[in-house]
């Protein structure tokens, strides 16, 4: 049986590697809040990472170990899993206050058991209604129905009125702009390209060949990292599997 609180700041170690990787700064669970999935990690230069629950090797007292260095992935957006709820204050659904949550106990395959409260009150999985960013609800012993008939309509109704026609106006040609289009990177790499504080890299030497989406090598394995082609890595979305491939 693991502890939530038990996981907070434990360091995160790669055994191929015999490299320390992060901190454990944050917990995140599944939508239902029954498994914990994945656990996010404060890196070197305060490079956010993510570690899924699955690559985990071994959970020990004073750290966690991974195989290597790609258990790990580079945070890139936010998470779409839910925060642990500790710290959460606790209610049932007739809205009597039970405490603040104060432990989750997890099983050993990282399924949620039970909720520890401030008062020394635990309360089981089953017994879980809904939970929210800062409040999480329970049924009482003798409640029966389901929250998720709950649901609000997904779709409101409206009138149903007749849209004025418009005249389509059509772009006037401007072949700056038809060659500015054809020069812009995709909008998945522009999404990609965001990361940043990436120059704790520089100076250091690929292990790996890598390429863009259109094949073409973006650095050459052996290669030293500069602050040119860490530009063109990081526009082509590449900066994590640098991360993954550089000593």
């Amino acid at each position: 049986m693991y502890y939530c609180n038990e996981f907070l700041s434990l360091n995160v170690l790669s055994l191929y590697e015999g490299e320390l990787i992060g901190v454990v700064d944050k917990l995140y669970f599944d939508k239902k809040m029954k498994k914990l999935i994945q656990i996010e990690l404060i890196g070197e230069n305060d490079v956010r990472l993510i570690l899924p629950t699955k690559n985990i090797y071994h959970i020990g007292k004073n750290a966690i170990t991974v195989r290597n260095n790609q258990a790990v992935n580079l945070k890139v957006e936010e998470s779409e899993y839910y925060l642990s709820p500790i710290g959460s204050k606790a209610y049932t659904i007739k809205g009597e206050y039970l405490g603040v949550i104060k432990e989750l106990s997890l099983s050993d395959k990282f399924l949620t058991e039970k909720f520890s409260l401030d008062n020394n009150q635990t309360l089981s999985i089953k017994s879980l209604a809904s939970f929210g960013k800062n409040t999480i609800i329970f049924y009482d012993e003798n409640d029966k129905i389901n929250v998720n008939k709950f649901i609000p309509n997904k779709t409101p109704k409206f009138f149903k009125t007749e849209k004025p026609q418009t005249a389509q106006v059509l772009p006037i040609p401007n072949e700056e702009v038809e060659d500015e289009k054809k020069n812009a990177v995709p909008v998945e790499e522009q999404k990609k390209s965001t990361i940043q504080n990436a120059d704790f890299l520089l100076g250091r030497i690929c292990t790996k060949d890598i390429f863009n989406f259109n094949n073409e090598l973006l650095i050459k394995e052996h290669a030293v990292i500069n602050k040119k082609n860490l530009k063109e890595i990081n526009k082509y979305g590449k900066l994590r599997e640098l991360m993954l491939f550089c000593k």
